[in-house]
């Protein structure tokens, strides 16, 4: 990508400018690059300076692998639309923030059983693993001293996809 944005900088092409008018042609790589690594992350690097023309060179495309489906589908080809889209998905999994699990508090009964409600959050239908997610439930719950409640809920459907819930140990 840097040698890319070099060739953007020193001789790009009319898709260059379209892309990149803020770059293409300004004869200054190395200031460039240097504003590149000093304000921006992997995956926002990946989103912003990623060109038309390297995807077409990797031949990058997008598919959806769906376990319920008996085949993948190509979802982003070669036009206008589709290297968004590539751009938009490789830079996703360099995400650090959809890595690792997002558990946030939702609700706390103060008024009734106490019970602490947490969810999570589920990118890509990727739940908890169970072992660890009980584990970790069983000593929130235990610093609680209440029931804990986590939900995990789908990020674009929204719907409940599994429930767990733990009591606190016995004094």
């Amino acid at each position: 990508m840097m040698e890319d944005i070099r060739r953007i900088c020193l001789d790009p092409t009319a898709e260059d400018r379209s892309w990149f008018p803020d770059i293409a042609g300004n004869d200054d790589p190395y200031a460039t690059l240097r504003e590149a690594w000093a304000n921006f992350r992997d995956e926002s690097f990946i989103l912003q300076y990623l060109s038309p023309n390297l995807i077409r060179r990797f031949r990058l495309f997008e598919v959806t692998d769906d376990s319920s489906q008996s085949s993948m589908s190509v979802d982003a080809i070669h036009d206008e639309l589709g290297y968004r889209r590539v751009r938009s998905a490789l830079s996703k999994q360099y995400d650090l923030a959809r890595r690792e699990p997002d558990i946030q508090v939702v609700d706390v009964d103060l008024a009734g059983d106490r019970c602490l409600v947490l969810s999570h959050t589920v990118y890509n239908g990727i739940l908890l693993e169970e072992k660890t997610c009980q584990s970790v439930l069983r000593h929130i719950a235990g610093l609680w001293g209440y029931n804990v409640r986590l939900v995990e809920t789908d990020a674009l459907l929204g719907e409940t996809l599994k429930s767990h819930e733990i009591e606190p140990p016995p004094i």
